[in-house]
């Protein structure tokens, strides 16, 4: 036990002997160092822990415990050759791929998933309906995060062609981050994807869990370090974020709102094969809600998004749009979006965009 207290004095030093078998609320340790100890310990043992099972520990000692008994788990993979997962793809810009002159971001986005899942189902050598819990129940890859780049949607020609290339690492058994290029003609697009596994709870959209696949192994080359990608996505998550980072400067992180709107789901369009609100329509829902705000006759965009995905939601819900930033500079505006269920108030995601106007 020793020789993990050292491990976490060199991240938290003010954690002693003592706090290992505290009870963790009656210690001096806050919500933010308990980020910071999750991190050490994952990245210790290579392996990424559940949120069900995170919360249930009352002491880092049982914390740790776990870690160490589950090592076994994490063993069984080094032992197997790790390929690296790739995939390329040439798409021909026809009209099902355009909107209004451009080419579509609801389809664009589409893609990018579609490619994330294949470079999974890869790794795993197995169908994406295949995938199963220890009870063998269905398991789904659920966004977590979304950031992409892209050069401005207008400059996608009609049956011009985008050559996609893709990798996937991932981080334990339940964390998958791909990336993703693509060139077309002159316009590039840069984009990274993150899933975990999740069940739906009683076909509840509102009770999304985190669930491991039933196979332990997989030929995804594994993360020796906690990727800055995931950990912005928890600290955020938890509230312990102000600003994020971007090529475009930052983003204020503020729960403060400009303008309120309400967005009524539409089952034909936002909710995807399986039932779930699609991951592609939230960007989506969140720009018609802005501009129903900003209603200034200019044409913009979008050239950068970065989504952060809390919850779904079932579509007989209604979603509560929130402007909680705007900044405006030379042709580009800079937006802070949170989007909420109306039943429970439940932040559903936090979306980040710059659009430009389009000339």
């Amino acid at each position: 036990m020793k020789r993990y207290l050292y491990i976490l004095k060199n991240e938290i030093s003010k954690v002693s002997e003592d706090d290992l078998y505290t009870p963790i609320i009656n210690t001096r340790i806050d919500s933010l160092d308990l980020v910071v100890i999750r991190v050490a310990l994952e990245k210790y043992f290579n392996n990424e822990i559940q949120d069900v099972v995170w919360y249930q520990f009352k002491t880092l000692a049982e914390a740790i415990e776990y870690f160490h008994n589950n090592r076994e788990i994490i063993q069984s993979n080094i032992g197997i050759e790790k390929t690296p997962i790739r995939l390329s793809e040439s798409i021909e810009i026809r009209m099902p791929q355009m909107a209004n002159s451009a080419l579509s971001e609801n389809w664009l986005l589409k893609c990018l998933g579609d490619i994330h899942w294949q470079l999974i189902s890869k790794g795993f050598n197995k169908k994406s309906s295949d995938f199963k819990d220890d009870a063998g129940n269905r398991l789904y890859a659920t966004f977590v995060r979304v950031n992409y780049s892209i050069s401005p949607l207008n400059e996608f020609l009609e049956n011009e062609i985008i050559e996609f290339n893709a990798s996937m690492n991932g981080f334990g058994n339940n964390s998958f981050i791909s990336n993703i290029t693509a060139i077309c003609d002159h316009n590039n697009i840069n984009a990274t994807l993150m899933t975990t596994f999740s069940i739906r709870e009683n076909g509840n959209n509102n009770k999304i869990i985190k669930y491991e696949p039933k196979e332990r192994t997989n030929q995804i080359g594994q993360l020796t370090y906690t990727p800055l990608f995931l950990n912005e996505f928890r600290l955020l998550k938890k509230g312990l974020l102000t600003n994020i980072s971007s090529s475009y400067g930052e983003f204020s992180i503020t729960d403060e709102s400009f303008f309120v709107s309400e967005y009524t789901i539409n089952p034909y369009y936002d909710i995807n094969g399986i039932g779930l609100l699609y991951f592609a329509s939230y960007p989506i829902i969140a720009d018609k809600c802005f501009f129903e705000y900003y209603q200034k006759p200019t044409a913009f965009t979008t050239i950068y998004r970065d989504v952060f995905y809390f919850g779904n939601c079932n579509s007989t819900d209604k979603i509560i749009f929130q402007l909680n930033n705007i900044e405006e500079k030379g042709d580009q505006i800079k937006t802070s979006i949170s989007l909420f269920r109306k039943s429970d108030h439940q932040m559903l995601a936090r979306i980040l965009t710059v659009k430009q106007m389009v000339g």
